[in-house]
């Protein structure tokens, strides 16, 4: 299954039907059908507009924008939390990103947008996730 993540929005493209079904199984996590793609619950609903001062995913904007839920989440800092697995701030999330080096990077955990690792603070990734062996391979990091 493809995964992209853009500004810590979420989106997966599954091979078929199964995928969705072996990802919660083994994460617990439930993918919902957004568009052409699957993502977390918390933001399959989220709009594609923030206004400053107005609810934005349970928080305040701090900015009026519109385009992309992934815009709209970068310019207000937001990101998905897979801790609390809702939309936060992103200055909430503190860690270093665990990875093996080969010709792509390897984890047995999802990688979580705005951790760091020795190049900067990762905003996003695209990558797949093996399901027979539950492993993320990640092609590309994105930094800030």
């Amino acid at each position: 299954m493809k995964i992209i993540c853009e500004n810590g929005f979420y989106k997966f493209y599954p091979l078929n039907l199964a995928d969705i079904r072996r990802f919660f199984e083994k994460y617990g996590t439930r993918l919902v059908e957004c568009e052409d793609f699957y993502t977390f619950e918390a933001l399959e609903a989220l709009p594609k507009f923030s206004i400053t001062g107005q609810a934005y995913a349970g928080l305040i904007a701090t900015k009026t924008c519109a385009g992309s839920r992934e815009e709209v989440m970068a310019k207000n800092l937001f990101t998905y939390n897979q801790s609390t697995k809702s939309v936060g701030p992103t200055s909430l999330i503190n860690g270093k990103m665990d990875y093996s080096y080969s010709n792509y990077f390897v984890m047995s955990n999802l990688p979580q947008a705005f951790f760091y690792d020795n190049f900067g603070i990762i905003t996003g990734f695209y990558g797949w996730v093996n399901l027979d062996f539950m492993k993320f391979n990640i092609d590309q990091f994105n930094y800030f």
